[in-house]
């Protein structure tokens, strides 16, 4: 009796369907109208939302650090008319997610009775309203399988660009001697740029204060323990960390970090959008300035 009910079934595979319908309570006629829509292919706004799923995935494969409100710049950049609240739903319902890790601090700083002389000329307003005003530097480490790569940066205020940078295997304040001298030859900055960092003590050195102030720089000093001082490059080494260094894993090699961290400033003042420059990278919001002042 089983295989004569399986040749018919064999036989007369529409009679499945029917048994399917009867049981599911749907008519024939409707069940085969749902699986011509499914197999159809997609129209109005379920196309509309594979498209932009795509040109997600496609961003968000170049910058995986990239949240919702990046995304979504991107895609207007794109020539697409979409709101940023549907960028995040859709990224939210596909798994897509910026990219972070979490950043360890060791406070070092000199005590305030070193270099009292040397105030704070910025008082935590961060922007200069043009290029080559306010500088801001730094440094911090990148822990590799053979050590501490040592690196020092300097910002430049106005557009967040990278100026300079160095990095060294050993703590030494020549580190950030070179990304200072480096600067200088670069930007050749007007009489009364300021350079700004914390109380290391690298930044205290009467070599470094010798060197920024026979260049015509004004060096300026933040408060000891109070990293907002310097919140741009403690915001700027947590944006390396956070999207380069810590979800890519350790570097093997002080060879590997270095060439890591030089892509990142690469793709940081040249193509990574920023929503404090109105979503443009550094270089070409530099670009967009000088052609509004000329």
């Amino acid at each position: 009796m089983y295989c004569y009910i399986q040749a018919e079934k064999a036989k007369y595979p529409h009679r499945k369907i029917s048994v399917m319908c009867r049981v599911l309570g749907v008519s024939k006629s409707g069940y085969y109208g749902w699986l011509k829509r499914l197999q159809a292919p997609l129209r109005g706004r379920a196309a509309e939302d594979l498209t932009l799923l795509q040109e997600i995935q496609s961003i968000h494969a170049a910058f995986q650090y990239y949240g919702a409100p990046r995304i979504h710049r991107e895609l207007v950049k794109r020539a697409h008319h979409v709101g940023r609240n549907r960028v995040a739903r859709l990224m939210r319902l596909h798994g897509i997610r910026a990219r972070r890790g979490k950043i360890k601090s060791r406070p070092r700083s000199a005590p305030p009775k070193r270099r009292p002389e040397v105030g704070d000329l910025v008082r935590r307003s961060f922007v200069g309203s043009g290029p080559n005003q306010i500088w801001f530097t730094d440094l911090t480490m990148i822990r590799t399988s053979q050590g501490m790569l040592r690196v020092a940066v300097i910002l430049d205020s106005f557009n967040r660009e990278v100026i300079s940078w160095a990095v060294a295997r050993h703590e030494t304040p020549a580190t950030v001697m070179t990304a200072l001298q480096e600067a200088i030859t670069l930007r050749k900055p007007p009489s009364g740029c300021i350079i700004h960092s914390d109380r290391g003590y690298q930044f205290t050195s009467h070599e470094w204060l010798q060197l920024a102030r026979s260049n015509g720089l004004r060096p300026s000093i933040g408060e000891r323990k109070s990293p907002q001082d310097n919140a741009m490059m403690e915001s700027w080494f947590a944006s390396l960390k956070n999207e380069e260094i810590y979800p890519a894993g350790q570097p093997s090699t002080y060879s590997e970090a270095r060439m890591r961290l030089f892509r990142y400033i690469h793709i940081y003042n040249s193509k990574r959008i920023h929503s404090a420059l109105d979503y443009e990278p550094p270089i070409e919001y530099a670009k967009m300035n000088k052609q509004l002042s000329a």
